[in-house]
């Protein structure tokens, strides 16, 4: 086809004043018909249409291309929390064997950030927030690439960020982004005890609206992810097949699906944890859940790095971290160009896909169902009260995204004294009326013929 075919009009196009646009899958598949390289488009974006690979998902991103644009260390990312939308087209059992098949789509969200000063350090150009320690930790900048000497925070979670908004993404496929999340830089970033449970647990949350039971009035119940605020999630029971009407009744999740975070199928018994003994109770295995969750609600790098395996190129043992030497090198580069990493280098992360230093963020855009965010979306979850707070690039933060009931007290207090300030307005406005009746008369008379 002609180029001029490839263009779809939006207006009349019998009008002179018409307007069209050119859809990105028209493109595609004109340049991989006619090979050609000819094109009034913006350069940037011909380069990412007619690279070599025009198939393979890891060549064009829909956030910013970290090989034309940003370097991949600069990108950072954060998750944001859980939507309801009742007016998508996602089907919320597309990916799951049962359930109602009627309930709202939940989608996770998340945002993507770079960083504009970066010097070339990689992961040592940055101090990064220690969960444990409740710290910033400038440990690794002792290690920084091509002697940087910058020390920037891993901060785009904070209101004063010197990361910039790259753009908000969402997913309908939650067991999906889990997995590429968990196998990839989780793998790397949690402590084993915390991988091996959240490995496990994984597959346990609904991929859909589900039947769980009847209360003890013999009321039908339905169950969902639930989103909470500042991004936190649980399982919620609800009277609909939509899973959108909360459940008030005395019967509570774990009566009807047990401690179903045990009960998942993700291996987490070859790691020689007991959890069923550590987490009696299905309030104790979703601590442990949000506590290990918590790493991704602050600032994380795109790629996925290893904090702990550092020293090589060092011979003074303080400077080896505690998995320095614990991987077997030269095995599982492969993703890496097929180099062989014979000697390891510093914060290399050795995932459970036998990858190393994967991007995530590319991963997230590749092997899932992920769409851009709109600013409609995140109005809904807005509304919803669900979000972590974030930053865009304007400033703006939602700082009052939350669900948490207002304080009594305050609520009270401010009352009282909006009372007492109406009444005395009321007093005021009251004593006025009355002194203007016992004017003078004379001030009642017309002025007219005084300044003649």
């Amino acid at each position: 086809p002609s180029a001029g075919a490839l263009w779809a009009p939006v207006s009349d196009p019998a009008d002179s004043d018409r307007v069209e646009f050119l859809p990105a899958s028209s493109l595609l598949s004109h340049h991989e018909a006619l090979g050609t390289t000819e094109t009034h488009l913006p350069p940037t974006l011909h380069r990412q249409l007619t690279r070599s690979h025009l198939q393979n998902p890891y060549s064009v991103q829909p956030f910013v291309n970290g090989e034309l644009e940003y370097d991949e260390n600069q990108q950072a990312w954060r998750y944001l929390g859980f939507v309801i939308d009742c007016d998508s087209d996602n089907d919320d059992d597309s990916s799951y064997d049962g359930g109602t098949g009627e309930g709202c789509s939940r989608f996770l969200i998340w945002a993507a950030y770079v960083d504009l000063d970066y010097e070339g350090g990689g992961i040592g150009e940055y101090q990064y927030w220690d969960r444990s320690y409740e710290a910033w930790d400038k440990t690794t900048c002792k290690y920084a690439e091509g002697d940087v000497t910058r020390c920037a925070k891993m901060d785009c979670h904070l209101d004063d960020s010197h990361f910039a908004l790259l753009g908000f993404f969402k997913h309908s496929g939650t067991d999906d982004w889990l997995e590429q999340l968990f196998k990839h830089e989780g793998y790397c970033v949690w402590s084993t005890e915390e991988y091996a449970f959240m490995k496990g647990a994984r597959n346990t949350w609904p991929q859909g609206c589900d039947y769980a039971g009847e209360d003890s009035s013999g009321v039908t119940l339905y169950y969902d992810i639930k989103p909470e605020s500042n991004g936190y999630f649980t399982v919620g029971l609800y009277t609909d097949t939509k899973c959108i009407e909360d459940y008030s009744g005395n019967t509570q999740v774990e009566d009807l699906l047990g401690n179903f975070l045990l009960g998942g199928s993700g291996g987490s018994a070859d790691y020689g944890y007991d959890f069923s003994a550590m987490y009696s109770n299905l309030d104790d295995a979703l601590a442990a859940w949000h506590s290990a969750f918590d790493a991704w609600r602050i600032c994380q790098p795109c790629l996925a790095h290893d904090l702990e395996n550092v020293g090589y190129g060092f011979d003074d043992d303080s400077m080896k971290g505690s998995n320095y030497g614990k991987y077997w090198y030269g095995n599982d580069d492969a993703y890496n160009d097929d180099a062989v990493n014979d000697n390891g280098a510093n914060f290399d992360c050795y995932d459970a896909a036998d990858y190393t230093n994967v991007n995530q963020c590319m991963k997230f855009m590749a092997k899932t169902n992920m769409q851009s965010a709109t600013f409609s979306t995140l109005s809904l979850a807005s509304s919803q009260g669900t979000l972590s707070e974030y930053v865009t690039s304007e400033g703006y933060t939602a700082k009052r995204n939350t669900k948490k009931a207002p304080n009594p007290v305050g609520t009270g207090i401010f009352f009282a004294f909006s009372f007492l300030l109406s009444s005395y307005g009321a007093f005021m406005f009251y004593k006025a009326r009355k002194e203007a009746k016992n004017m003078p008369q004379f001030l009642e008379q017309p002025l007219s013929g005084v300044f003649t």
